[in-house]
């Protein structure tokens, strides 16, 4: 029976593109599905994105693993070297057979570092892969409180155009009032105008206001790696009702929850480490060789061909001290630069932590005296000023300066708990542990 193989030829092509087109979707679908922001947009998605996306921090992880795979090399024995050779040829004839002295040579070679030497290099090395570990937990906590902090100005530059547009509006009130009473001669033609003046400015502070909200998205879009096209929904609340920590307890417990500290005190280690290696590094080390000649029996040998073995020792004499020794010296400078260093990153992050911490309680007491006295107060002084305009025992100047009072004491309101917020991230950040 005869096979029809054209179908199949057709198909051949067929077949290649349907697998060529499986194959990439499985590269596409290697990376992560771009997920949509949701509505409204809370920090815990922005934390989690931050973690996953961030491309800073996605170096800082991959050097902790770079790191980490030099470990072993670091104290592992130098490869063994195979050597083969043919001794003792004549230059007549190019033969083995003319002599007794004439053979091929195998040989192994291996490199044996002074005792000690090993471990120390191992042991720099592990110090360096924690490091790198302290540094990319550090680089974790940094992208964390700068993604929370961006999220803050964003929901913040939000409720500032908020609170503009709803003064905007009230404005817009109390201008028609003064038309009103203009258009019954009892208003004064300058309160019209006024009126209209502080709304153009009010305008143009929301224009500001948006902008802000575009550097804000901007801004928050990178940190978590989103596409330009990205658009940010309103954020949820502000708000933070964690209780403020105490400084003295914060101060206590930084050296041991700092990545940042912990990183430094390992490159401490990873000196001291280094500076033994350039120690042992300035005693004799060893080549031991092993050799095997392989001979022919010729006439006149007197062991009948049989094949040599031999052996060999080579130690290195580290003659010169003065330069082992200016090694040492510099390991030694070293150890101390380190040393030193940690105590000024040390004192650099008490200073920040109690700068922020100052920041994060006076953003509570800015919250409470607002909440609890200015903005009611300039409610409600708003409120008095326009009944009294309405029966002309308050001037319009007056309305419109409580109507700022206003506006000022509610955009206070909204950067305090934004700068609340904003103070605990970088507490947390500097101490390097949630505290809410």
């Amino acid at each position: 029976m005869k096979t029809d193989t054209s179908n199949a030829t057709g198909r051949k092509p067929l077949l290649t593109l349907a697998l060529l087109g499986g194959c990439l979707c499985l590269i596409g679908a290697a990376d992560p599905p771009s997920e949509a922001p949701p509505d409204p947009l809370p920090l815990s998605w922005c934390l989690e994105r931050g973690e996953v996306a961030n491309p800073d921090l996605e170096i800082a992880q991959t050097m902790a693993e770079a790191a980490d795979a030099r470990v072993y090399p670091a104290g592992a024995l130098p490869d063994p070297r195979f050597r083969y050779e043919l001794s003792n040829v004549p230059t007549g004839d190019l033969d083995l057979d003319s002599t007794a002295l004439s053979g091929q040579q195998l040989g192994l070679n291996q490199r044996v570092p002074f005792p000690g030497l090993l471990g120390s290099q191992r042991r720099a090395a592990r110090s360096a892969a924690n490091a790198s570990k302290e540094t990319a937990g550090d680089e974790s906590r940094r992208i964390a409180a700068a993604v929370e902090q961006a999220w803050v100005e964003l929901g913040f530059a939000q409720r500032a155009l908020e609170v503009t547009i709803e003064n905007i509006d009230l404005l817009r009130q109390l201008a028609q009032i003064a038309e009103a009473k203009y258009r019954v001669g009892v208003g004064l033609q300058q309160d019209v105008i006024r009126a209209q003046v502080a709304i153009t400015e009010l305008l143009d502070e929301r224009l500001r206001r948006r902008a802000s909200i575009r550097s804000s998205e901007a801004r928050l879009s990178g940190l978590l790696d989103l596409g330009p096209e990205t658009r940010l929904p309103r954020t949820a609340s502000l708000r933070e009702a964690t209780p403020l920590p105490e400084l003295a307890s914060l101060l206590a417990e930084l050296e041991s929850t700092s990545p940042r500290l912990r990183a430094a005190a390992q490159r401490v280690d990873e000196a001291e480490h280094r500076k033994r290696v350039a120690q042992l590094e300035g005693y004799p080390d060893f080549d031991l060789g092993l050799g095997y000649r392989v001979r022919r029996k010729v006439p006149g040998d007197p062991v009948g061909g049989d094949d040599f073995l031999g052996a060999s020792v080579t130690i290195r004499l580290p003659v010169d001290r003065q330069k082992w020794n200016s090694q040492v010296a510099e390991r030694d400078a070293l150890v101390r630069s380190s040393r030193a260093g940690y105590r000024r990153l040390r004192a650099a992050l008490r200073d920040v932590l109690r700068s922020r911490h100052a920041d994060l309680d006076r953003a509570d007491q800015e919250i409470a005296l607002l909440e609890g006295g200015l903005v009611p107060q300039a409610r409600q002084s708003l409120d008095s000023s326009r009944s009294g305009y309405e029966v002309d025992k308050v001037d319009f100047l007056s309305l419109i300066d409580s109507q700022v009072r206003l506006l000022n004491a509610q955009l206070r309101l909204e950067r305090a708990i934004a700068d609340r917020r904003a103070a605990f991230a970088g507490v947390e950040a500097t101490m390097g542990v949630n505290l809410r």
